[in-house]
């Protein structure tokens, strides 16, 4: 739509856009119609007109008001004809048509408000039912203030602007399409083409510039126009045209998309320069890649080539591979090109403008890719066959000299029978082997790793086959693993038998030390027996404590002399085997022995002291309770009668004597042993070393004075023991006297004297066992008996008594139980006497002689005359007695004749009590000595 022709006929003032609107907000458009106006052609106005409003605007639609209150009818109906063809139905519109009062009422026309379509005639009266006051301008009586002249020249200026913007989007355009269509043309093209449309690009920009503020100024303009007519006006709401902000908006949409068009153009210039660049970025990666690909199919290949040989000894493969690293020396370059090439092009941009280029440089990436991949998997191949190589000559070389040396020193140049250096030299044989093994390991796994490479199919850089020949090579290998082979066994089976012998040495060498040891703790224990298990309790159960502590003690003993004979054994076994001298094997045995037999006798006395301390303390116990119940017992005569009285004192006197026995052997025993508790435990053999003199004789003193308790104990046992027996004796002898007072056949005018030796007491060191003095104690010599004055015994002995031959020569009243008192013997001393009734139920009151009631009154006179002799410590009182007793004539008879007759029972018994005692003390010297 050309707006030329448009707005010229704009300038009569015939179709004019006041600016303000109806009562539903669209635009009024006014059509004057003078007086004599001519038939008029108002469609290029209109036309115009609407093309001022926006699309948005123009579907709203537009009211168009006719004036044609002045001009002829046929002028205004042309008008309303045009009017409505102009706007259509996609541009809605309202015609009032403004005739006179008179038109209407000569046309009778009873509704002014009567429409044909959409055309409206009304009066001028009726306008304001449709528009405000306001919104009409100053030719229908409104208020809103119109300047055409002002308008006409705003838009003179627009359309010159629209005309240069569109003329100028028009060669932004055609720039663009320039730019865009010359892409994909080669380099030097597309620098020709940037060249050209780089001028043209500056020229546009330039014209963009001027543009854009030729806009900006047209906006102010329109700006200020429109204050000006808001500042004019009395109405604080006068709004502002439709038509301006419409024209506002377009005047801005322009602008942008010159701008808009400007930044497509630099953007697809830059592009195009980027183009440029990466098209020769490509072409020169493109080269690179060629000579990569070339330097490796030709020079690279030819030089590894050249090499094939992998060496026969160490100095040759180190020459092989000294020349292998001068080629990847060479190869390093072109790998450092390769690795750059191959990141420019993964990093390269991807871009759709060079995607043919870029595809063709990526397929002679990926050829060059695979050329130096092979090429450089060749050479590492190379590589690890003469490292191989070199490590397999390495191995070889360094195992025939170990071996060698290994050999020389360790088994041919060792000495076997240097037992302190025999462990050494076994580990270092050990360490040898063993390393050794480790070295023919890696070289039989060298070896053959080097035959399956070389035995592996070669191919160049373009995957074909090369053939080349080691087979010498791999013969070359096989034999020196062969030679290898074989060498280890023969040095294996020497290593083996000379470990064999020197494992047999340290052995011996390790035994004889346990051995030693073994000396040491016997030693040890034997010094721990002198220094804390010497004494001997004082009680029955602290002795029996001891017992079990000292029969560990034993077995401590026991088992580290069977620990000492078993490495003996194992020793003797191991140099027999080695043909090696047994010397030091006899010393270390007799030094075994000689421990062990010393702590074993010394050991076997402690115990010996400890059974026979118990089994004195036992039986002195029993004794002595014995001996109280037969002192109660006999206290009890006296109120017995006279015949009861005859047969106690007759039985108390057999069980005395049976006592008496009893007591006499373990006073002997108890005397026997204070005297061994006296005696050290050990003496010394070893009288030439005064250091072990020394140290034993302390020990032995410490012992003895450990003991110093336990022989006063005994003491106190044998003082008690023979008290008591005095006690009983005194007893007795009273309860025999008044028998005799009561038996003797003696009147007041004659006296019959007669003198029976009546044995009284039998006293086995009784006189010497009472109370002793402080210095009493420190020597036996006054204990006057048959066990003290024969010769020393030996150590080894155990006690002996008299009452091994009790059984041959006992008192008459005993000579029937031979059998049963020698098994007591033998259970005295083994376990002790068993236990006795208690006193009270042996010393019963009798019911014949009630205590304190006189049973018989005997008048008597009697008197006595006592004889002592003491014959081989065995001391008896001789009893004469005179008794007159009154009495009527056959009783004084019986009595007399029962007297006489005890009389001689007791010669009788102290007849054969004399043999006993011979006989005992021949008996306990021939035991002693």
């Amino acid at each position: 739509m050309e707006s030329g022709p448009g707005l010229s006929s704009l300038q009569g003032r015939t179709v004019v856009l006041p600016g303000g609107h109806d009562r539903e907000g669209r635009p009024i458009c006014l059509v004057n119609i003078s007086p004599e106006s001519p038939p008029l052609n108002i469609v290029s106005s209109l036309q115009y007109l609407l093309s001022v409003f926006s699309d948005s605007s123009r579907t709203r639609g537009i009211t168009v008001i006719i004036d044609a209150r002045k001009g002829p009818w046929k002028v205004a109906r042309s008008c309303i004809r045009q009017v409505s063809n102009t706007f259509t139905e996609e541009v809605p519109s309202q015609v009032l048509v403004l005739r006179p009062e008179a038109f209407l009422d000569k046309q009778r026309v009873e509704n002014c408000t009567q429409t044909d379509g959409q055309v409206i005639f009304i009066p001028r009266c009726r306008l304001n039912k449709f528009v405000d006051q306001s919104q009409l301008p100053l030719e229908l009586g409104g208020n809103f203030i119109y300047n055409h002249d002002k308008w006409l020249e705003n838009r003179q200026k627009i359309e010159l602007f629209s005309n240069e913007a569109n003329a100028v989007l028009r060669d932004l355009d055609e720039l663009c399409a320039y730019i865009t269509n010359h892409k994909h043309l080669r380099s030097s093209d597309l620098e020709e083409i940037l060249n050209t449309s780089s001028e043209m690009a500056e020229a546009t920009r330039i014209l963009v510039q001027n543009l854009t503020e030729t806009g900006q100024n047209l906006l102010q303009i329109i700006e200020h126009s429109n204050r000006t007519r808001k500042f004019a006006s009395e109405f604080e709401s006068m709004s502002t045209p439709q038509e301006t902000l419409d024209t506002i908006t377009r005047i801005d949409h322009l602008v942008v998309t010159m701008k808009t068009k400007q930044q497509q153009i630099e953007d697809s210039w830059l592009k195009l320069q980027k183009i440029v660049i990466d098209t020769k970025d490509l072409s020169l990666l493109e080269d690179g890649v060629v000579k990569v690909t070339n330097w490796i199919l030709g020079p690279a290949e030819s030089l590894l080539n050249s090499k094939q040989k992998v060496g026969y000894d160490v100095a040759s493969a180190e020459e092989l591979r000294r020349e292998h690293e001068a080629i990847e020396l060479q190869c390093w370059d072109t790998y450092g090109a390769y690795a750059e090439l191959i990141h420019k092009i993964n990093s390269f941009p991807k871009n759709d403008l060079v995607n043919f280029q870029y595809k063709d440089l990526v397929s002679q990436k990926d050829f060059m890719d695979f050329v130096c991949r092979s090429f450089a998997l060749r050479l590492e191949k190379r590589r690890n066959v003469l490292i191989t190589s070199l490590r397999f000559f390495r191995l070889v070389s360094e195992y025939f000299d170990r071996t060698g040396e290994v050999f020389d020193s360790l088994v041919m140049g060792s000495k076997v029978v240097e037992f302190t250096t025999a462990g050494q030299k076994l580990k270092q044989l050990q360490e040898s082997q063993a390393n050794l093994d480790a070295v023919e390991r890696e070289l039989v796994k060298e070896g053959e790793k080097l035959s399956d490479m070389l035995s592996m199919p070669i191919k160049d850089a373009l995957g074909r086959e090369i053939f080349v020949d080691y087979a010498e090579d791999i013969v070359n290998v096989r034999d020196i693993l062969d030679a290898t082979t074989a060498r280890k066994n023969i040095f294996s089976d020497s290593v083996e038998l000379q470990k064999l012998t020197l494992e047999q040495i340290t052995h011996i060498y390790n035994y004889e030390n346990d051995i030693a040891q073994a000396i040491q703790w016997l030693d040890e224990l034997f010094q721990v027996l002198l220094k804390d298990h010497g004494h001997v309790g004082c009680t029955v159960y602290e002795i029996q404590t001891q017992k079990d502590e000292h029969q560990t003690f034993q077995e401590t003993a026991k088992d580290t002399y069977n620990y000492g004979c078993q490495l003996l054994y194992a020793s003797l076994q191991l140099r027999q085997s080695c043909k090696l001298s047994l010397d030091d094997h006899e010393t270390l045995s007799r030094s075994l022995k000689y421990s062990w037999q010393r702590l074993l006798n010394v050991s076997q006395e402690q115990m010996t002291r400890l059974r026979v301390s118990a089994v004195f303390h036992r039986s002195v116990e029993e004794h002595c309770n014995q001996l109280r119940d037969l002192r109660e017992a006999v206290a009890t005569i006296p109120f017995m009668d006279l015949v009861k009285k005859k047969a106690r004192v007759k039985h108390y006197f057999g069980v005395r004597e049976k006592l008496m026995v009893e007591v006499g052997r373990m006073v002997r025993l108890g005397r026997l042993l204070r005297s061994r508790l006296r005696e050290p435990l050990y003496y010394s053999e070893t009288a030439s070393s005064p250091s072990i003199e020394t140290d034993l004789g302390s020990e032995d003193t410490e012992s003895s004075g450990d003991n110093e308790i336990a022989i006063e104990a005994i003491s106190e046992r044998l003082t008690e023991v023979t008290g008591l027996a005095e006690e009983l004796d005194q007893a007795l002898h009273s309860a025999q006297q008044d028998c005799s007072i009561l038996t003797s056949s003696a009147t007041s005018t004659s006296v019959t004297s007669s003198e029976p030796e009546t044995v009284v007491s039998v006293k086995t060191v009784m006189e010497e066992s009472k109370t002793p003095k402080p210095e009493e104690l420190k020597s036996d010599d006054e204990f006057l008996t048959a066990s003290e004055c024969t010769l020393q015994h030996s150590r080894s002995s155990s006690y002996n008594t008299a009452s091994e031959c009790e059984h041959r020569y006992s008192p008459w009243w005993d000579y029937d139980k031979p059998i049963e008192e020698a098994s007591k013997e033998k259970m005295v001393l083994a376990v002790g006497l068993p236990d006795l009734p208690p006193p009270k139920s042996v010393l019963k009151p009798s019911p014949e002689a009630p205590p304190g009631k006189i049973v018989h009154e005997v008048i008597e006179t009697t008197h006595l005359k006592v004889q002592h002799s003491h014959t081989l410590g065995v001391a008896s009182f001789v009893l004469t007695s005179e008794t007159v007793r009154d009495q009527k004539g056959e009783e004084a008879r019986g009595a007399q004749a029962e007297a006489e007759g005890f009389e001689r029972r007791v010669k009788e018994v102290s007849g054969f009590e004399d043999e006993w005692r011979m006989c005992t003390a021949k008996q306990a010297i021939k035991g002693f000595i």
